[in-house]
């Protein structure tokens, strides 16, 4: 696992090498992890390139970004949403409960999980930016 983020360290890091500011870079970034919260899988691509171009980034910056939401990382990215959206809908955590009920199941966990996946995903791609503008700029006072 280190060895994957040792490999998008290194990436992020050419981008430097190729004209990008640090800030373009952390912007990319952070775009990329506030679509990674979009709960519509498959849908990651698309907003990435879509909004990359629209807003004059690197779209491969931003696909980076995205990588936040992965397979391994979707199911508690899922719940940590849905329970940062009832606590602010609701006032209390999710109670989770089994139904076959459709209904049931959208007005239980959908609204929650949208409003969480806006919450988490703003502070999420602030923390990106700040994060990353800070080491590249540190990393570009050094060299």
């Amino acid at each position: 696992m280190m060895k994957y983020f040792e490999k998008i360290k290194n990436y992020v890091i050419n981008f430097t090498k190729k004209g990008l500011t640090p800030h373009e870079i952390a912007l990319g970034l952070a775009l990329g992890v506030l679509i990674a919260f979009v709960p519509v899988m498959g849908t990651h691509t698309i907003l990435a390139i879509g909004l990359a171009s629209l807003l004059r980034l690197s779209p491969l910056i931003v696909l980076v970004g995205t990588q936040v939401s992965n397979p391994l990382s979707y199911p508690f990215q899922l719940f940590l949403c849905a329970e940062v959206g009832n606590l602010i809908l609701k006032g209390s955590f999710l109670e989770l409960t089994f139904s076959k009920n459709i209904k049931f199941l959208l007005s239980h966990y959908l609204w929650p999980i949208v409003v969480g996946s806006v919450v988490v995903g703003i502070l999420a791609a602030g923390i990106a930016y700040a994060v990353t503008k800070f080491f590249l700029n540190k990393r570009k006072r050094t060299a």
